[in-house]
Order: C-alpha cells, then structure tokens, then sequence
C-alpha cells in the first residue's frame, strides 16, 4: 500500500484540485493523510468536507510545525510501505500511483522510486517537462550524480520512499521551515538508499503560481540556508565516499544562483550595496571560489552564462547580470526557465 501525503497550509483555493485529482486515481492500494499544518484560512473546512465523503482520509491536524516537522509525523503515521509527499497546490498524473505499484513490485528492493514531471507556468500558459531514462541505479552515488546532472535533486514531491528506510534516520527532518529542509531531507534519504528506481513516467505537475509562489519572496536569512544546504551536501557525499566528485561544484553554482536571484525579491529588504556584500561573502569565499574553479573546464568553455558570471569574481559584475536575469524571470517567467535549463545542458 502507498501513504499519499498532502501537507496543507493555506491552501483553499488550490486544495480541492489536488485532492480530486488524488481521489481521481483507479488501480491502486493507497490511504490518503492529509494534515493541516495549521492553516490560517479555511483550509480546515476543505478538508472536513473531503473526509466525511471519502473515508480513505485520514486528517491529521495541528499547529504550525513547518514542512520538515510534518513529513516526519506523516512517515511515523503511515500505514503504507512507501510514501509520496504531494504539494497542496499541485496535481498528480492519471494513473500515477497504478504506474507507482507497479514498478515498486517490478523492482522491490527500491528504497526511493523517481518520476519525471512538469512545471506548469500558470499565468503564462506554459509547461516545461523533465523527462527521465528507465533506469535502476543499485548505487546511491550513480543516483544522486544524475539528480545534480539535471538539476531535481532538491525536489522531493517526485519520490517515493521506503517508510522503514526514513523512520530509521530521523535526522531527514530537521525542525526547520526553510527551504534548507527540502534539501536536507533528500540528502539523508539518498546516503542510505540501496536502490534507486528512475522511470520516465510523467507523474507529477508542479503549478507555478508566479505572483503567489513562496519561491519569488526574500528568504529571510538566506545566506545561513545556503550555508546548511552546502554542508547538507558535504555530508551526503562524505557518507557516500564521493566528497571531491566534480558534479557537487556544479550543484552549487546552481545554489549560488538561487541565493542571487533571491536578493532580488521584491520583498527584499537590502540596498544595492548590501546586496553586493552579500554575494562578496557568500559567492565570492574562498571555498566557493574552490568550488567555482573545479565547476569550469580549465580551457575556460562554460556551459552557460550562469557559469561563467560566477567566474567572474566580482560581485558588481554578477549584481549586474542577476539585475537583468531577475527582470527576465519576474516578467517572462516561463521563457526565463527554458533558458536556465538549456544554460545547463552540455
């Protein structure tokens, strides 16, 4: 049996999509928890109404914990052997848990089953897929180096994982209610996972809402969750052996670029110097350095401008390119990430 766990925080409007597309599903042996992380809207009613017509529900209602929290009381709930964390305000495909079930009785001994998705672009009407190759990875190192090749390792919401597996390493929820937790969280999961199952099913969509998004609002504290999720990394790949892998400078260039784009937030409080400051002691530290020159071939080739801006070494040169980028993405947002992703492709 699956356990489907939707998280829920100030979702009523988007909710009742998620949940009738869960509902939806034919072919499959699965429960479905919902928790409300004590929501501030009328997120609580929507669920009441679904739980007393569906009685594959179970509520789990509390007050305000944080994603990390709640994962881990959704993992020590479960009844089923492998669990699917879903966003409140996202969708699943048709017959995504039949197709689930069937490749976790294909390949049983999967600790962590791994789906392709789409973006949806929802003001723009734009969708952007990530497909994936059928694969069996039986080395958590071989897995995690593909997660950093294109670029989903910190998404969690395209997994399925072995319930033991979690409830046996509880450090993969940290109490924490930044985004720092997402990363952590896959970090642990893969340094104990023995079989990682890739398939090229597309069984999710995440809906990008551009102007309501959490990811478009200033990170308060950003550089400390970019200082956790770069040591978050270091401990995967201290566990896995692979400390001085080359792709793990690569992923962090990505890091940097987020810690950079959210400088730009509307919301964000810094002035243009602080932010030059900003990125002069978080990007530009000597061991990002380190990282930075292991990232770029040594005949100077990037792969893209987000590379090569970080080469740079200068703060106001990267203020001044994540200026123009940040404008690209507030104003052509689904056009802004097809050009992120091709920067990335080799």
């Amino acid at each position: 049996m699956l356990s489907i766990v939707v998280p829920v925080y100030n979702a009523e409007k988007e909710l009742g999509d998620c949940l009738d597309r869960i509902l939806a599903q034919k072919n499959a042996d699965y429960e479905l928890i919902v928790i409300d992380d004590g929501s501030k809207d009328n997120s609580c009613d929507v669920i009441d109404a679904y739980a007393a017509k569906y009685p594959q529900i179970r509520v789990i209602k509390q007050e305000n914990q944080g994603i990390t929290t709640t994962r881990r009381i959704a993992a020590e709930a479960a009844h089923g052997e492998y669990i699917w964390y879903l966003d409140d305000d996202d969708v699943v495909s048709e017959g995504a848990f039949a197709k689930a079930e069937e490749l976790l009785r294909e390949h049983p001994e999967t600790d962590i089953l791994w789906f392709g998705f789409t973006v949806d672009f929802l003001e723009e009407g734009y969708s952007f897929p990530t497909e994936l190759p059928d694969h069996i990875y039986t080395s958590s190192l071989e897995a995690v180096q593909t997660f950093f090749q294109n670029d989903s390792f910190n998404m969690y919401w395209n997994k399925l994982y072995r319930v033991s597996m979690l409830r046996a390493h509880p450090e993969a929820f940290p109490h924490r209610k930044d985004q720092s937790g997402d990363l952590i969280f896959n970090c642990v999961s893969f340094s104990y996972a023995k079989m990682v199952q890739a398939s090229s099913f597309i069984a999710y969509h995440y809906q990008k809402r551009e102007k309501e998004s959490m990811v478009n609002r200033f990170l308060e504290g950003n550089d400390v969750i970019l200082h956790d999720k770069k040591q978050g990394v270091k401990d995967m790949m201290r566990i896995l052996q692979a400390k001085d892998d080359p792709l793990v400078a690569n992923y962090f260039l990505r890091e940097y670029e987020v810690f950079v784009i959210n400088l730009f937030a509307k919301d964000c409080p810094y002035s243009k110097e602080e932010k030059i400051r900003m990125i002069q002691d978080n990007i530009l530290d000597p061991e990002s350095i380190e990282y930075i020159e292991k990232a770029v071939p040594a005949d100077n080739k990037y792969s893209g401008i987000f590379k090569k801006t970080a080469m740079s070494r200068n703060a106001k040169h990267i203020y001044s390119t994540y200026a123009f980028l940040s404008f690209a993405k507030n104003h052509f947002s689904g056009l802004y990430q097809k050009f992120r992703r091709s920067t990335y492709q080799k």
